[in-house]
């Protein structure tokens, strides 16, 4: 079943997909965050593909264009029980987006 969501958009440029899930867990550390990974998507370029998987083309689109060459994180509903990611020197906010998630 596909169910709108507000899917909360980040940006940052890691070697991989491995070293972007590691600052995650940094920040969320520093943060006080406890996130389940299971809910976070880090999509390294191309985007296109796997952004129309969660967004209509036109919004994936606008958020390939604005990552560039960047890596793109997708938190996704029931990442974070509380609180959000906040930027810092290696994530930067794309803003929330309306998207939809896959759900059982």
């Amino acid at each position: 079943m596909r169910l709108s969501a507000d899917i909360h958009v980040l940006t940052g440029t890691f070697a991989s997909q491995q070293l972007a899930f590691a600052h995650l867990l940094d920040a969320a550390q520093r943060d006080g965050l406890s996130p389940d990974l299971d809910h976070l998507e880090v999509i390294l370029p191309p985007h296109g593909p796997r952004l129309r998987g969660y967004f209509d083309g036109e919004t994936a689109s606008v958020i390939a264009q604005q990552a560039g060459t960047q890596a793109v994180v997708l938190v996704l509903p029931g990442a974070l029980i509380t609180g959000q990611f906040t930027a810092d020197d290696r994530l930067q906010s794309l803003g929330r987006h309306v998207g939809e998630v896959t759900r059982a």
